[in-house]
């Protein structure tokens, strides 16, 4: 796991990742703060992980819905040939509820891509905890003609 904790401490200490996992490479303030999100790269790609903890929670004491989406869309926004120097931008995200989060699972996910077109790529996932399915997801993404302003965004606190 990744020393450097930044801005995730303490919540990484709790989130207790399984062996070569480490900090997303790259996050952002809003994934920082719905986090900590870890990858682990292997001979299939990366494989991206969360631990649910309490402040994932919905009044019915399971992982929120809403969290469950946002680990899917930043999962597949983690697609393997994204230039992070660009804007990509998520303009449809599909998710289907499959079965509930609970407190201290450890959610993986690694997104497939299945269709990339000039402007566009189309991915999907499914969230699984152990043995059960979670949710899938698909998304099209959209590339933007404009580079990101990479310096704005780690003095806004992006690592």
């Amino acid at each position: 796991m990744d020393v450097n904790h930044g801005d995730d401490f303490p919540d990484v200490a709790r989130a207790d990742p399984p062996p070569g996992f480490h900090l997303l490479d790259n996050r952002s303030p809003f994934g920082i703060l719905v986090g900590p999100v870890f990858q682990r790269d292997d001979e299939d790609g990366n494989l991206f992980g969360f631990r649910v903890q309490l402040k994932h929670h919905n009044h019915g004491g399971v992982a929120h819905g809403g969290m469950l989406a946002t680990f899917a869309d930043i999962v597949l926004g983690q697609f393997p040939a994204r230039d992070f120097g660009r804007m990509t931008v998520t303009i449809r995200l599909v998710t289907d509820y499959l079965a509930p989060a609970k407190l201290g699972d450890w959610v993986v996910a690694r997104p497939n891509v299945t269709r990339t077109t000039r402007n566009f790529v189309f991915a999907e996932t499914t969230l699984i905890a152990g043995p059960r399915s979670l949710l899938t997801a698909s998304a099209v993404f959209k590339t933007l003609g404009r580079r990101r302003d990479l310096a704005e965004n780690n003095r806004q606190g992006e690592t």
